[in-house]
């Protein structure tokens, strides 16, 4: 008795060593940008790609790369809409905000931000990816690139940037970085395709 061979054995693609994207700063392109709402209050879901250099149409490989009904766009910056409630919080969240749409004017000759974040599609900016922990469904730690900031993307080409600290699990052997800010996930972020 032989095994049966099924239909397109030949044009399947076999589980490889997934690449992760390595630390550093890029120029990426908004592939789409989507206003939400959750609890907390909206925010904007910011889907981005690597544009230039090496790792350019990184994350478009990997979506398409995936053979799941439950495909994940993986490179989204999320931005906090803030509330003007007057907090500390608040106002940390405005100046996260406005380097967003400043380093926007700063990488796109040209364009004013002008609150519709459906203009966002197609703008250059510049990404800062650090490193972040996060526990796996085995209880052990594992390691995924994280875009952290975003800067002007001629910061990024003449190597004008440090890094954002890494993201460490509170109780790693390694020091912690932190709560810094800069990324504030919202609660029911949904990370499917949004373009």
């Amino acid at each position: 008795m032989a095994i049966k061979q099924f239909k397109d054995y030949a044009n399947t693609k076999a589980y490889g060593n997934f690449q992760a994207l390595p630390k550093g700063g890029y120029v990426a392109r908004i592939m789409g940008a989507t206003l939400k709402e959750n609890r907390i209050g909206q925010y904007v879901q910011v889907a981005m790609d690597i544009a230039e250099g090496e790792y350019k149409g990184f994350f478009t490989r990997d979506y398409q790369e995936q053979t799941g009904e439950d495909k994940k766009w993986r490179c989204n910056y999320l931005l906090n809409v803030p509330v003007d409630d007057g907090s500390e919080r608040d106002g940390w969240t405005k100046r996260r905000f406005k380097t967003f749409t400043e380093a926007l004017e700063e990488s796109n000759p040209g364009y004013v931000f002008d609150w519709e974040e459906s203009k966002f599609k197609g703008l250059l900016v510049g990404a800062l990816f650090n490193e972040r922990q996060y526990e796996k469904n085995d209880g052990t730690i594992g390691t995924a690139t994280n875009l952290a900031q975003v800067i002007s993307v001629d910061k990024v080409r003449n190597g004008d940037f440090t890094l954002p600290k890494d993201k460490l699990l509170s109780g790693s052997s390694s020091t912690s970085s932190g709560d810094d800010g800069w990324m504030n996930i919202p609660d029911g972020t949904d990370e499917e395709l949004p373009f």
